[in-house]
C-alpha cells in the first residue's frame, strides 16, 4: 500500500497474515513549491520607516515589498503542510492548490500562510545546517489569522503557535513568526521550560534574539537588534518602529519581574556575542547551551550553561568572549 507522510509518498510492504509492516520506502521526493512573502518584513526591505498597515489594504508599496520564493520540503497535498511546517487551520480555510503555487497579495488572508511556511521552513533549514537535527526537527503546528487581538503566542500544552490578526496581521512580519518558533525551540529542547521568571524572561530574549539573527542575511544592517519592526507600526509611534531591542542598556539592576521587560537583558547579552563571535558560531553555541538548561533555570544559571558551551565548542578565548558579555549584563 502507499500513504503519504511528511517525508513524502511512502510504500508499505505489509504481511498479509499479521496485518504487520515488514518494509516502508519513501517512493517520492518532498516538493517545491512557489509563493509571495515579505522578507523579512516591508519596513526592512524597502527601508521605508513611513510605511502603514491601512486596515490591511493592498499598497503598491507593499506589493514592490514582496518577493517571489521556493518553497521547499511541501508534502504534495496540495496545501501548506511539509516536513517542517503544519498550517492547521487559518481564518478563511487552509490554501490549497494543486500545482503548489501559493502567491496572493497581502490582503489576502492566506498571504499569512505562505510567509508562515516559507519562514519555519528557511528557519529549520539552518538550524540542521548548523548541525542540529533534534532541534524541533518536527512539522510544527500552526493556527494562522485565528486570533482577533494583536498578540501571537505558542501553547506548549497543544505544540500550536497561534498568530494574530489586530494591527499589522503579525505573520506579514517575519520576525514575530521567529519570535514565536523561538519559544517552540525551547519546549522542545527543555519540554516545560520557562518555570520561573528568569527562565520566562530569557525565553522572550531569545526569541526577539533568534528573530533578529534570522534577519541578518537580508536586512542588509538596515536597524538589525530592532525588533518586529513592521508590526510594531500599529501601536507605536516613534521612529524607527521597534517593539523591542536587542542592544538595550539593561542589566540585572532593572529586573521589574516582567518577563519581556527583563528579556532584553538577555537578548543584550546574546546579540553582543554574535557582535563578537559572528553569526553562525553564535547561533550554534546558544543553541547548544540549551540542552543544559533546566525548565527553571536562572539567568546566571542558563549564562554558566552557555560559557561551558563556547567553550566546548570554539576554546577558551570564546568561552571568555561569552563571559563577557553576561558580566557586562551583570549576569555573571
Amino acid at each position: 500500500m502507499t500513504s503519504r507522510s511528511a517525508e513524502g509518498v511512502t510504500r508499505s510492504l505489509v504481511d498479509a497474515k499479521s496485518g504487520e509492516v515488514v518494509e516502508s520506502k519513501v517512493i517520492s521526493d518532498n516538493i517545491d513549491g512557489r509563493g509571495s512573502v515579505f522578507d523579512p518584513n516591508p519596513v526592512v526591505s524597502e527601508q521605508n520607516e513611513k510605511l502603514t498597515d491601512m486596515n490591511d489594504k493592498n499598497q503598491d508599496a507593499l506589493f514592490l515589498a514582496q518577493k517571489n520564493v521556493i518553497l521547499r520540503n511541501l508534502d504534495g497535498s496540495g496545501k501548506l503542510n511539509g516536513t517542517y511546517v503544519n498550517i492547521k487551520e487559518a481564518k478563511g480555510g487552509l490554501a490549497q492548490s494543486k500545482s503548489n503555487t501559493f502567491v496572493y497579495q497581502r490582503a489576502n488572508d492566506k498571504f499569512e500562510q505562505v510567509m508562515v511556511y516559507y519562514h519555519i521552513n528557511q528557519t529549520q533549514e539552518y538550524i540542521q545546517k548548523l548541525g542540529f537535527t533534534d532541534v524541533n526537527n518536527e512539522s510544527q503546528d500552526f493556527s494562522v489569522d485565528t486570533y482577533a487581538g494583536d498578540n501571537s503566542f505558542y501553547d506548549p500544552s497543544t505544540d500550536m503557535i497561534t498568530t494574530g490578526e489586530g494591527g499589522v496581521d503579525d505573520a506579514e512580519d517575519a520576525e514575530v513568526i521567529w519570535h514565536e518558533y523561538g519559544h517552540a525551540i525551547q519546549d522542545d529542547v527543555v519540554p516545560g521550560f520557562g518555570e520561573s521568571e528568569q527562565a520566562g524572561a530569557i525565553g522572550e530574549g531569545f526569541g526577539d534574539y533568534w528573530a533578529v539573527t534570522n534577519s541578518v542575511p537580508v536586512s542588509k544592517g538596515f536597524n538589525l537588534p530592532c525588533v518586529m519592526d513592521w508590526d510594531a507600526t500599529s501601536y507605536t509611534t516613534d521612529e524607527p518602529h521597534c517593539l523591542r531591542r536587542t542592544d538595550g542598556t539593561k542589566t540585572t539592576d532593572d529586573i521589574d519581574g516582567e518577563v519581556h521587560d527583563d528579556g532584553e537583558i538577555w537578548s543584550r547579552a546574546l546579540w553582543d556575542i554574535q557582535q563578537s563571535l559572528g553569526r553562525a558560531k553564535a547561533d550554534k553555541l546558544i543553541l547548544e547551551a540549551t540542552f543544559f538548561y533546566d525548565p527553571d533555570t536562572s539567568f546566571a544559571g542558563a549564562a554558566q550553561d552557555t560559557v561551558q558551551a563556547a567553550r566546548l565548542l570554539y576554546g577558551k578565548a570564546a568561552a571568555q568572549t561569552v563571559t563577557d558579555a553576561f558580566k557586562a549584563r551583570k549576569i555573571l
